[in-house]
């Protein structure tokens, strides 16, 4: 067992982290493709998509909430072990409206844990792009798994047992008092207080989010095999992990703004690409990319007021949204316009993001905390 310190703590935080974004990634990987063989058209792919992701956004949002009242541990552990069911659940998906209603269930417990783990680990002092950092090695993991076992109820199972190692790693930590705000928290005024910065990061993920669903088949026009589209995700995945890594030392409104502006490069770079090996440095930038937005966004939030885990939820919340709404509006402009289209919707709204974001770093004041 660990020692209990703050140490440990970080640790065992880490840990789980790990753990929890390997088995969403395990899990997630092949989710659209196990919908169209149970018979699902592309708008009912991005339904079972749009579920996941409304649920983790209320379930996140609530629990964090609740987090900062009753304590953190409690509702890492209860989520923990109600995702370790709902992913085993998934092996009983025998009919598209069953993988509905499962994946929506996946998304509500993996929400009860994520928003209060985030705080955690805030509360603990750590590094938070280190903490990041090994969500990004799980998805590594995750998707390493996904190509070398690929049926279905064999990753479902690995997912479950994921999340179960994470929940008993949780038994062991803990919480020397309940984190007491000298505040209620209310989300409404979290949300208020950072709205510029929510505004602009999800502008940003519903572009990038839009973008992913298609990328895949982008890639593949482009002349990509199936074994190189999982080596472009990799490269993304592995220079997010060393992006986070350092990412802390720096300004988070810098890394934040350079995020955004990442974004856009890899965006338009996407829309100009002939071959998918152009797309190799572009897998490099988007892995720094988001390493940037996202630390440099969810330090923002959080020391942004006292209510951290209602912070968290906030910003997962903010995730969740744009990961539901993106992939229906990728594959509609898809359908539409094609798939350059929609690279290009992905820059001009991250664009719309980041020109005030950037107006409101010139007329803060130095000794303004907050970026918007």
């Amino acid at each position: 067992m660990f020692a209990n310190t703050e140490n440990a703590a970080r640790l065992q935080s880490n840990l789980i982290n790990f753990f929890l974004y390997c088995a969403i990634m395990s899990s997630h990987m092949f989710i659209p493709l196990f919908s169209t063989e149970l018979g699902a058209s592309s708008l009912q792919v991005g339904l079972v998509g749009a579920a996941f992701g409304f649920a983790y956004l209320l379930s996140s949002l609530f629990f964090g909430w609740k987090s900062d009242l009753l304590g953190r541990l409690i509702f890492i552990r209860f989520g923990l072990a109600a995702s370790s069911i709902t992913f085993l659940a998934q092996t009983l998906s025998f009919s598209l409206v069953t993988l509905f209603v499962v994946r929506a269930l996946v998304g509500f417990s993996l929400g009860i844990s994520t928003a209060a783990l985030t705080a955690y680990m805030y509360d603990s002092k750590g590094d938070m792009g280190k903490f990041s950092s090994y969500g990004s090695l799980g998805w590594i993991g995750g998707a390493a798994a996904a190509a070398l076992l690929t049926a279905y109820n064999t990753l479902f199972t690995f997912s479950a047992l994921l999340s179960f190692a994470a929940f008993l790693v949780s038994l062991s930590m803990r919480e020397k008092i309940s984190p007491e705000s000298k505040i209620i928290p209310r989300p409404l005024i979290v949300i208020q207080r950072n709205r510029g910065i929510l505004f602009a990061f999800f502008l940003r993920h519903l572009g990038a989010t839009a973008t992913w669903i298609i990328l895949p088949l982008f890639f593949a026009t482009l002349g990509a095999s199936k074994t190189w589209i999982g080596l472009l995700w990799i490269i993304n995945f592995a220079f997010q992990f060393i992006a986070m890594r350092f990412v802390e030392r720096f300004s988070d409104k810098a890394v934040f703004l350079i995020g955004q502006g990442l974004s856009i490069v890899v965006f338009l770079g996407y829309a100009v690409s002939s071959y998918y090996l152009q797309a190799i440095p572009l897998q490099v930038i988007l892995g720094f990319s988001w390493a940037f937005l996202y630390v440099g966004s969810l330090l923002i939030v959080l020391r942004s007021g006292e209510e951290k885990g209602t912070a968290s939820g906030v910003f997962f919340s903010a995730i969740n949204l744009s990961g539901a709404i993106g992939p229906l509006l990728g594959g509609v402009i898809s359908q539409f316009f094609g798939y350059r289209a929609v690279m290009l919707f992905a820059a001009a709204i991250t664009l719309v993001g980041l020109l005030p974001s950037l107006y409101r770093l010139r007329v803060n004041s130095p000794e303004d905390d907050r970026l918007l």
